[in-house]
């Protein structure tokens, strides 16, 4: 049976995830699972999805961005006030064979 292209790199991303898995908090799961489910998306959409203030996720996606779990993904735009905002998307983990 033929295995397609990127099959086993994902499956080591995946592990890799895993490993991680345990250190985060519940809240940083759940940043970070709104990030993966909707991404690329601003902080003010977290907080949306979530029915917090954004203030409260803004700690949270900098200590993902500190794990190298999320990543600047591009500028967007507020939909309550129309400015700019930075968009976050999910970062492949890259393991370190060498």
């Amino acid at each position: 049976m033929k295995t397609r292209e990127g099959y086993y790199s994902e499956q080591v991303r995946n592990e890799a995830f895993r490993e991680i898995l345990p250190h985060l908090s519940a809240h940083q799961y759940r940043v970070y699972s709104i990030i993966a489910n909707y991404g690329p998306i601003s902080t003010e959409e977290i907080a949306c999805e979530l029915g917090v203030y954004p203030h409260t996720i803004t700690p949270r996606v900098k200590e993902l961005r500190e794990m190298e779990l999320i990543e600047f993904a591009g500028i967007g735009a507020s939909a309550t006030s129309g400015r700019t905002v930075s968009l976050w998307r999910t970062k492949t983990k890259q393991l370190k064979l060498f």
